[in-house]
């Protein structure tokens, strides 16, 4: 039996990820990122290509993600069940604790959806499965997340604020668990770290690690 395990599940990831102290615009015009903000590609450890560029910044006030979906004829996204269908879904441990397989209070999972039609960009907050103890869960209008589907694919920038990561204190701790997951139904599915059939969505210990440097 095949299961298609990533190769990525043998590897310890570590990226800096850089400081910004004027932090970008929320408003899904990538104009105010580069190249020094860009996370590493790890698919083609995989033999697969990344059909998303992704991006990441931190200051004291939280944590920057932007994201260029190429190719994808619009975004099909799944309002009722925000896990199904197209979107990004990120994970962040504020302790990086490497050698547990269940969730503590430090660990968070959100959701970003890009905007539709009519319907706007959203986020959230999902509990973890089998987690040990919960974070608190923030409400959705205190995640920032706006998007341009206008084109060819969609471009789609989030802010994760200080007060919506139990623990999160730069002062303290630089090193943070993280992944993240990019579905698209006509490309499929982009990741960081680790994928299915393993259980990345619970188990920090199969997430890699970002170093908040400045």
């Amino acid at each position: 039996m095949n299961l298609e395990i990533s190769k990525r599940v043998f590897f310890s990831f570590a990226w800096q990820c850089p400081y910004r102290e004027v932090p970008p615009t929320i408003d899904g015009d990538l104009k105010d990122w580069n190249g020094s903000f860009k996370m590493p590609d790890l698919m083609a450890l995989d033999g697969r290509e990344a059909f998303s560029d992704v991006y990441a910044a931190w200051n004291e006030r939280g944590l920057y993600f932007a994201v260029h979906v190429r190719k994808a004829a619009g975004a099909n996204v799944d309002r009722r069940r925000p896990l199904q269908g197209d979107g990004m879904q990120i994970w962040v441990d504020t302790r990086n604790v490497r050698n547990v397989h269940r969730a503590s209070r430090y660990c968070h999972h959100f959701y970003f959806l890009p905007g539709t039609g009519r319907l706007k960009s959203r986020g959230g907050q999902k509990r973890i499965r089998r987690a040990r103890a919960h974070s608190r869960q923030c409400e959705s209008s205190e995640l920032q997340v706006a998007s341009d589907t206008s084109g060819t694919g969609y471009r789609l920038e989030a802010h994760l604020p200080a007060k919506a990561l139990t623990g999160f204190d730069p002062e303290e701790n630089r090193l943070l668990g993280f992944t993240y997951l990019l579905q698209d139904r006509r490309q499929g599915r982009q990741f960081w770290s680790a994928d299915e059939p393993l259980p990345v969505s619970y188990d920090p210990s199969l997430w890699g690690t970002i170093e908040l440097v400045k």
